[in-house]
């Protein structure tokens, strides 16, 4: 301990939060509002850090100074080293490390809360926040959420990633229309009232390109926004359509799942996404991961 007190001598956060204020500020006068004795500490503090760090921190070759770009390293750094302070002080607060996930509706509800159920963790607390993919990744990003779940190919460059199972989708109908036949076309669904997606992800692209290639336009009795949308209202309205195979508990009563030809070749490719060098700072997290099915090789950085 008296080596690193002997070696943070001289430094102290006040300096480092005067460094902070003048990289925000744009430089010195700015950071001191004009007061000439805030002004006069700033410049000590800062020269102090320069012989400490050994660097320049302002180009003083323009006029006014501005802060260097190792200023703005150092800052970025000392930042990152005070979140994960504040972040070990409130888990010690609380008793509870917390590990933070971002995701979709559809995979909070049918994958994240049955995982979580598997296992709970007494020293554990599970913050699940319902985010679109640009906001997932945003958050990660930024820090904010510790795990990810987004498709494969929204996952951002950087970040550790792990494939869950891919999920196929399945066609349901109401029992007496399901038992008509006994195999189902895509032609087959001319004429029958379906509740579907709207707008244009990938699989009302698939469907669309299937059924025109069979000569037919599907019938959108009903259109919505999201898949548990979707279930309720097929449900409700006692019509077909197409719903994730993970949402299975939430499948409406009174409707069968059918094959249809050429469905499976569909599959939606979601990931878990995370920090690189999260994990091998943080036990909790690690166990996290693995638990979702992450391989410990994919942990070490």
């Amino acid at each position: 301990m008296s080596r690193i007190s002997g070696k943070l001598k001289g430094l102290s956060l006040d300096r480092l939060e005067t460094l902070s204020q003048v990289l925000a500020g744009g430089g010195i006068s700015r950071a001191a509002g004009g007061e000439a004795n805030r002004q006069s500490q700033f410049s000590r503090q800062i020269a102090e850090l320069e012989g400490w760090f050994g660097v320049e921190l302002m180009d003083r070759s323009v006029s006014p100074s501005r802060p260097t770009a190792e200023a703005a390293r150092i800052v970025r750094e000392v930042d990152q080293f005070l979140r994960e302070l504040e972040w070990i002080r409130a888990q010690a607060a609380v008793g509870r490390r917390t590990v933070v996930f971002g995701a979709g509706e559809r995979m909070i509800r049918n994958y994240l809360v049955p995982w979580a159920a598997r296992h709970r963790s007494d020293s554990v607390r599970l913050v699940f926040r319902n985010l679109t993919s640009s906001g997932v990744r945003a958050e990660l990003n930024a820090g904010r959420i510790d795990v990810g779940i987004l498709r494969v190919e929204r996952c951002p460059a950087g970040f550790g990633t792990h494939p869950l199972k891919p999920i196929p989708m399945c066609l349901l109908l109401p029992e007496a229309l399901a038992a008509s036949r006994k195999t189902w076309k895509w032609k087959d669904l001319a004429g029958v009232p379906l509740v579907l997606m709207e707008g244009g992800g990938s699989f009302h692209r698939f469907a669309a390109e299937r059924s025109a290639a069979a000569g037919v336009d599907l019938d959108a009795a009903v259109l919505c926004s999201s898949w548990s949308q979707i279930a309720e209202c097929m449900g409700l309205c006692h019509c077909g359509g197409f719903l994730p195979r993970d949402m299975e508990r939430a499948f409406p009563t009174g409707l069968r799942r059918v094959a249809l030809a050429d469905l499976a070749d569909y599959q939606d490719h979601f990931a878990v996404a995370w920090s690189q060098p999260d994990p091998g700072k943080r036990p909790e997290l690690h166990r996290t991961l693995t638990q979702l099915g992450v391989p410990s090789t994919l942990l070490r950085v």
